[in-house]
């Protein structure tokens, strides 16, 4: 189990880069559960630059996968510290990012959520309360592919469940590689096929609406890692764009 005070690595680089002769995040993830790491998730991203500038689209025909790639780990401070250091020579060119974090709930995919009991859906709030702007909070849900809720899709449902009690947004993400509390890795195959990937749902409102939002996330995700952070929304229009809170 990872304790409720926490940290973050994130680790950002180019999904082309390789480690004798591995995919360099299949590398890391292989080296995060050797370390018995708490577990690791590996996330696509459409398009970026880095440090030469020259912007990579997955979507594009001439880079092929020339394309930014995030893993996230979560792990108590001390085993962090340790898989930095066993990273060494092959983070070259990895941009290392951690941050602290506070675990709501760490379970592992034992059994799909339970349904919810009866009871009338609530009605999705007014857009005038997504109104949010100075400190707020991150919600980071990761759960996999494979999880259902209510007939649907997990990440789905959770989307949903965020409109309709009036929050400012939410994001999913689906992930390529990873492996949780069992170690079992998971990927994602050519043509399409998959197993049980790991997904990531984001959500950014006021203290106040995440308070809210947690008993719902915590009788929906029956295995799975839920996370809060502190961020400050430097503005808000149709989008949410967040940075690190303020130094007192």
């Amino acid at each position: 189990m990872i304790p409720p005070e926490a940290q973050r690595l994130r680790l950002t680089f180019n999904a082309n880069d390789r480690w004798h002769g591995l995919p360099l995040y299949r590398a890391i993830v292989e080296t995060a559960r050797a370390g018995r790491g708490a577990g690791a998730s590996v996330f696509p991203v459409d398009l970026g630059y880095g440090t030469h500038r020259q912007i990579h689209d997955i979507k594009s025909e001439y880079t092929s996968f020339s394309a930014p790639i995030v893993i996230d780990l979560i792990d108590v401070p001390g085993r962090i510290t340790s898989l930095l250091a066993k990273l060494g020579p092959m983070a070259r060119g990895v941009f290392a990012a951690v941050d602290p974090v506070r675990v709501v709930r760490h379970v592992h995919h034992l059994e799909p959520a339970a349904l919810e009991s009866g009871g009338e859906p609530e009605r999705p709030r007014s857009a005038a309360t997504m109104s949010i702007e100075g400190e707020a909070q991150r919600v980071t849900v990761y759960v996999g592919s494979s999880d259902i809720w209510r007939g649907k899709n997990l990440s789905l449902a959770i989307v949903e469940r965020c409109r309709t009690l009036g929050l400012a947004g939410a994001t999913a993400t689906r992930g390529v590689m990873g492996f949780g509390k069992h170690s079992v890795i998971h990927r994602a195959h050519f043509l399409g096929l998959s197993e049980d990937v790991p997904e990531r749902i984001e959500i950014i409102d006021r203290a106040d609406q995440i308070a809210r939002l947690l008993p719902s996330l915590e009788s929906m995700v029956a295995g799975g890692l839920i996370v809060v952070e502190n961020v400050y929304v430097v503005h808000l229009g149709h989008d949410i764009h967040s940075s690190a809170p303020p130094v007192n």
